[in-house]
């Protein structure tokens, strides 16, 4: 199996490649669906080969680039990284064939499309933190060209936003990773990128950033916190999002909110919590992540409940749900961060539906407008019906993978931050209020005829949205594929957060 992560990178990149010099809008969607396929293709390979009963990198490959500094192209996976993984190759592909209909400079757009499938795949499987950054700077770029070129009528603003934003969150965590590289430099005497090097010298480092008001240790903890929950984001972190989304293409907004978000949890399992025990201030850390937890669960909630755009609305309900990745990571029992874990992949299937439904109702009804809606549902049923069906995930409906997820998240976390379970209550009683509010307002009740006639969703928009609502519902049945690969790295994560007597 060697050799298999590197293909599946490299062909969406070759794809992307040749997607920019097609000459048609045609060859330019054949040659996308055909890279983003074969990579889907590939991970599903290395789904079906993974042994979830252990915790240790599996297909492992590493290639010397750079000797003198101690920079490889190393990859791997592991039950934090193969579920993002499936999920961006199962993303990228519905979302062209989503956006098969794209007339404006179409070989540039899958080209982009391509290229953030690149991106997310590198972030989620590289183990050398240089490459590992490459690829998380990499994931802007076209993003950044997908909102500025096919946006709304406040692109560039929002482009320029989105793109300062998360750049500046970066710049922080770069620090802190070359922070940790000379760290690991002065006691190894050996240069060495690989991340769990990075993070297993973190333990031993000694010092004071400020003397007497923070350390060295809770500096670097920091500047990476900062950097991964910009991303997610979380609050007061987030502002960028909103804009963002609503100004992006459908396209955009699903790759944004489905990928580019979980890149930020992504971080939180794969480098916070590994490094979290051996702080110096671990106690202040884990109630600082809780407190952010529950402010994006509440303020989220709040937000989306008080918009009048539909798309909107979703951006904010993004947020919300992103807090419980927080929460159930800041818990620190296995089940609360597995299910963080889980929801991280549940959230990005749910989330593609719902920014779907609301492209959909803006190409066809020319508004995103709540109020402005009504009674689409005479008009549109098999939008409808598949709308429903991503709104009652997202507010956690049984037997959808949206309830699992959640579920296991407040549940564990009560044993250790039971006052912040509660406040997080509050957020799905109201997550109920505001997307049914939604769907009797925009969808149901009395048509309004300023509309005119509106034309149901297309047959290539209702093949990505089924097979993402028949994933939600296959995965809120079966969860155990993906869940049990995540509890068994969540107790090898935890296994030191109770040997250092953080949690008892």
């Amino acid at each position: 199996m060697s050799g298999l992560i590197s293909l599946m990178i490299i062909i969406p990149l070759i794809g992307a490649i040749l997607t920019f010099l097609t000459r048609t809008r045609g060859q330019a969607r054949i040659v996308a669906i055909l890279a983003s396929g074969l990579s889907l293709v590939l991970s599903l390979l290395l789904f079906m080969r993974f042994d979830s009963s252990i915790p240790t990198i599996q297909f492992g490959e590493s290639y010397v680039w750079i000797s003198s500094l101690g920079i490889n192209l190393k990859f791997g996976l592991d039950g934090i990284g193969l579920p993002l993984v499936l999920l961006a190759n199962i993303i990228i592909p519905l979302t062209i064939i989503f956006a098969w209909g794209e007339t404006k400079q179409a070989n540039r757009f899958y080209g982009l499309i391509l290229l953030e499938q690149v991106g997310v795949l590198g972030v989620f499987t590289s183990l050398d933190f240089f490459v590992f950054y490459i690829f998380w700077e990499v994931v802007l770029i076209p993003m950044y060209f997908l909102i500025s070129i096919w946006g709304g009528p406040r692109k560039d603003y929002s482009a320029i936003k989105f793109f300062i934003y998360t750049h500046v969150a970066s710049l922080v965590m770069l620090l802190a990773i070359f922070s940790l590289y000379f760290n690991a430099l002065s006691i190894t005497g050996t240069p060495n990128f690989d991340i769990f090097h990075l993070l297993k010298n973190y333990q031993v480092m000694d010092g004071w950033l400020i003397q007497d008001i923070i350390t060295l240790k809770d500096a670097i903890f920091l500047a990476l916190l900062f950097g991964f929950i910009v991303k997610m984001p979380a609050v007061p972190f987030h502002t960028w999002l909103p804009d963002a989304h609503v100004e992006a293409p459908t396209a955009g907004s699903v790759i944004l909110a489905a990928l580019l978000l979980k890149m930020g949890g992504y971080g939180l399992f794969r480098i916070i919590l590994p490094i979290l025990p051996y702080s110096d201030s671990h106690g202040i850390l884990i109630s600082l992540m809780a407190i952010i937890g529950v402010l994006s669960i509440l303020y989220g909630t709040f937000l989306a409940l008080a918009q009048r755009d539909l798309k909107k609305m979703v951006a904010y309900s993004s947020i919300s749900h992103m807090g419980f990745v927080m929460l159930g990571a800041a818990a620190l029992i296995p089940l609360s961060v597995s299910g963080a874990m889980y929801q991280q992949f549940s959230h990005g299937l749910i989330t593609g539906i719902l920014f779907m439904s609301c492209g959909v109702i803006q190409h066809s009804a020319g508004t995103r407008i709540i109020g402005d809606l009504g009674g689409i549902a005479k008009h549109m049923p098999r939008l409808t019906f598949l709308m429903l069906a991503g709104f009652l995930a997202s507010l956690g409906l049984p037997g959808m993978s949206g309830f699992i997820a959640e579920f296991l998240v407040l549940v564990n976390s009560y044993f250790t931050l039971p006052t912040f379970v509660i406040l997080a209550l509050f957020g799905i009683v109201f997550t109920a209020g505001y997307h049914l509010w939604a769907m009797q307002r925009a969808v149901f009740g009395t048509y309004n005829q300023k509309l005119g006639h509106i034309h149901d969703i297309a047959s290539y928009e209702m093949v990505s949205m089924s097979v993402l609502v028949l994933l939600v519902i296959f995965f809120g049945l079966n969860p155990g594929p993906v869940l049990n690969m995540m509890t068994t790295n969540a107790e090898q994560l935890l296994e030191f957060v109770v040997l250092r007597g953080v949690i008892t």
